[in-house]
């Protein structure tokens, strides 16, 4: 009950607060000892970390390849009459609320409703992304995903303390170059 207290109170902080394009940016990877086998070898996009609890997207799980009319139809979106066979790889964002889906596109393609934006990409749930992309006016890059997933307060920075987690603060990171390398490739790099 508390995470879905959690969970509805960031849901609807996200919908009402955009956050600025000048955030720096921040991740967490997976710690090789990382205790909760969901998240082993996991990157994570930080949407929020503050006194209130954190919230983020992992970034580098695919779930599945799977076609656009398909994910309409598994996340009870309502499809255009024109549907694709499109094929896409849907993500595993996290373990909480696996109906929701969420996208990450890059900044070509810009969406009135978002969570997060910054220079390089936008994060949203709006399913318009879907319609466009079916129309081919859609953005160059994105990242579809299923689930979040959500600390409550002080639990993600106890994590961190005991080193499950290592954060990284890079305005650089390939995001949209998100396969299986990823975590091996940042377990080690510095912040840049």
């Amino acid at each position: 009950m508390r995470y879905l207290f959690l969970f509805i109170f960031l849901f609807f902080s996200f919908q009402q607060k955009n956050l600025a394009s000048d955030i720096f940016n921040e991740f967490l990877i997976a710690q090789p000892h990382m205790p909760d086998f969901r998240f082993k070898e996991t990157v994570i996009l930080m949407l929020s970390h503050d006194n209130e609890g954190a919230a983020g997207l992992v970034i580098n799980k695919p779930i599945k390849k799977m076609t656009i009319d398909k994910l309409f139809e598994e996340s009870n979106i309502v499809p255009p009459k024109k549907t694709s066979k499109k094929e896409i790889t849907l993500y595993w964002g996290g373990p909480v609320k696996p109906e929701h889906i969420f996208f990450i596109h890059s900044s070509d393609y810009k969406s009135e409703d978002y969570i997060l934006v910054n220079k390089d990409y936008t994060v949203t749930r709006a399913p318009k992304i879907l319609f466009d992309i079916i129309n081919n006016i859609g953005p160059k890059e994105f990242i579809i995903l299923s689930g979040i997933a959500i600390w409550s307060p002080g639990q993600l920075d106890l994590e961190i303390k005991k080193g499950d987690w290592q954060q990284k603060f890079n305005s650089y990171l390939p995001l949209f170059d998100n396969g299986n390398e990823m975590w091996r490739s940042l377990i080690n790099s510095k912040n840049i």
